[in-house]
């Protein structure tokens, strides 16, 4: 929300004499600033391209990632572990409530009917396409996302966000169901790095931004996956 009201006011900032028209706007984002920017690019339409560094795009499994690492006590309350935390004063309805309006996995994976834990893993049935479809196209169509993580991270591993990143993938590749809408999505992990922006992230970073600017990517739709 701030970078959408910033972006209101920043042509008459950086060009008060209006001698230049902003046409594309790009967000990059580290850690923290990574998850905003998965919000920037889903919520803002002025956005058409973000560069995601070790952000992760899904808070509720990044949250219960860290209550079980941190042995918090609604986590290790239970019989079963983490059984009632989401709901739990730690992580209540509320916050719940927000993360399905907001957070990318929350937004759009809350339209599937299992819940068994592994519901990013089928593919969506007619109904569930049928509800996406129109969420995707408001949110993701057009957009350009590079997505960079850290092999070793342990603030934010690349396993919490690993699980909508396949689903959003498998919408969006070539050939599948959200593949017409020109949304492309590359994912790449530096195997080597901890949640820092290393060396090689930045070189990837500045290829995407420059074929973005460019308009000479060889991919204009699609995913791509790689280990660097």
């Amino acid at each position: 929300m701030d970078t959408s009201h910033l972006l209101n006011y920043l042509s008459s900032y950086a060009f008060p004499t209006a001698s230049h028209t902003i046409s594309t706007n790009i967000v990059l984002g580290i850690s923290l600033g990574g998850h905003a920017a998965w919000h920037c690019v889903l919520h803002d339409a002025r956005i058409s391209t973000a560069v995601i560094v070790i952000g992760c795009p899904d808070y509720t499994r990044l949250m219960m990632d860290r209550a079980r690492k941190s042995k918090l006590q609604t986590w290790v309350s239970t019989e079963r572990p983490g059984a009632q935390f989401l709901g739990s004063v730690d992580f209540p309805k509320g916050l719940i409530e927000a993360i399905e309006k907001y957070d990318p996995a929350g937004l759009l994976m809350g339209e599937l009917d299992v819940v068994t834990g592994d519901d990013h893993l089928h593919e969506p049935s007619d109904e569930e396409k049928t509800r996406l479809r129109p969420l995707m196209r408001d949110h993701l169509g057009g957009k350009r996302i590079l997505c960079l993580s850290g092999g070793t991270d342990k603030l934010v591993p690349y396993q919490c966000g690993e699980p909508f990143l396949g689903f959003l993938k498998r919408a969006v590749g070539e050939g599948e169901w959200f593949s017409d809408r020109e949304t492309v999505l590359e994912d790449i992990v530096d195997i080597e790095a901890g949640h820092e922006f290393s060396p090689k992230m930045k070189d990837e970073a500045i290829r995407f931004i420059g074929e973005t600017l460019s308009g000479k990517s060889g991919m204009h739709a699609g995913t791509r996956s790689s280990k660097i």
